[in-house]
């Protein structure tokens, strides 16, 4: 890995990719598609299953955005860089983060703060990790020259986004929930 953060150029040498619209909505679409996919994973009853999950879910999510921004892609090293993003990126107060997923061995209390807490933080290092790559990539960067230690503060500040995001998405839903109850029972009645 080099220490560069952005490149001039795209991957063939020629001039940097320019975003669209429509690769912008595409990927912001994969990333939160990915970002469920990852809160599902946090739900998996076995300690370290659940992180091992989350982390396929996000490399999968990295080889679709680097489809929709024309990247090469290449697993081995995406698994690298997303390893080291949340290990020096990861706030302090997140790095609990495998111990949380351990909780799940101990009974009751254990599962329950695992399930109450991973989910969510799932969502948020996910949204992260697609915010970083998408950022890195829309800027002509490749995933050689994404340099986690340099992007670890944009990272640490993708994932407080991230969590703002998911309480977000959840309060959204919960509201539409809500307003669903009140239609049928409003019809019903």
């Amino acid at each position: 890995m080099t220490a560069q953060i952005e490149t001039t150029s795209g991957d063939d040498g020629g001039p940097p990719r320019a975003p669209t619209p429509e690769a912008d909505a595409a990927c912001d679409r994969i990333i939160w598609n990915h970002v469920a996919y990852a809160a599902v994973a946090g739900l998996v009853p076995i300690p370290a299953v659940d992180i091992a999950a989350a982390t396929t879910v996000q490399v999968r999510m990295v080889a679709q955005l680097c489809e929709a921004r024309g990247v090469k892609f290449s697993e081995q090293a995406v698994k690298t860089v997303i390893s080291t993003l949340i290990t020096v990126g990861l706030p302090r107060g997140v790095l609990g983060y495998p111990a949380i997923s351990a909780a799940k061995s101990v009974p009751g209390i254990g599962t329950l703060l695992a399930v109450a807490t991973l989910p969510a933080l799932n969502g948020a290092v996910t949204w992260a990790v697609g915010r970083v790559f998408d950022w890195h990539f829309a800027r002509g960067g490749t995933i050689e020259t994404l340099n986690p230690a340099a992007l670890s503060s944009r990272f640490a500040t993708e994932v407080e986004r991230g969590k703002s995001a998911v309480k977000s998405a959840v309060r959204r839903r919960d509201t539409s929930k809500a307003d669903d109850a009140e239609v049928v029972k409003t019809e019903a009645g």
